[in-house]
């Protein structure tokens, strides 16, 4: 299998069930992959480009996974792209450290599927709101795979049942389940 780097941009993963339990069953099924859980690693937002730079230089197939944050990245995630995709190394006319390497999208949602449709709560598709990080990818010369996407994944502590978040669990493995397939295509 290929260098796979998952970069996590989940703000704070100790609260998440949804993207822990994808991560961790990825993990589990890939345990050669390297997830960069970049809330556990970089709580200050203080991010070591350096090494970011290289783990990505080194992946043949890069994963952004996070929940959808306003209908876009989380904060975290977008500081990430913000400091580590610098100009002549991730894009510009001599930034082409990640042309061509594999690129794909993991976004979970609150809301249901449903929901993100043009005649849902939403009006638009999750599809429609990954534009901008198509665009990222684009500008990367990263070469964009496919996007997963996942829905009615909130888990609020206090109120989701015991019975909810056993089978959030159980859709959450079985997501990852089509990652991994896809990771193993490569």
């Amino acid at each position: 299998m290929k260098n796979v780097v998952i970069i996590s941009g989940h703000p704070d993963l100790k609260i998440s069930l949804a993207n822990k339990t994808i991560l961790d069953e990825i993990s589990a099924r890939l345990p050669q992959v390297e997830i960069h859980k970049l809330d556990e690693l970089y709580p200050t937002y203080d991010f070591d480009i350096k090494a970011e730079q290289a783990a990505l230089e080194k992946a043949d197939v890069i994963v952004f996974a996070y929940p959808m944050h306003w209908y876009g990245v989380p904060g975290l995630l977008k500081l990430y792209i913000d400091k580590v995709m610098e100009h002549g190394w991730a894009y510009g006319s001599q930034g082409t450290a990640l042309a061509g390497k594999a690129f794909i999208i993991s976004v979970t949602t609150g809301a249901p599927e449903n929901a993100y449709s043009a005649t849902g709560v939403m009006a638009h598709t999750v599809e429609e709101f990954s534009y901008p990080i198509k665009a990222f990818a684009a500008l990367c010369k990263l070469d964009f795979k496919k996007l997963f996407t996942v829905g009615g994944m909130m888990c609020v502590p206090g109120l989701t049942i015991d019975a909810q978040k056993a089978a959030l669990v159980d859709k959450a493995k079985k997501y990852a389940d089509n990652i991994v397939e896809c990771i193993k295509s490569f």
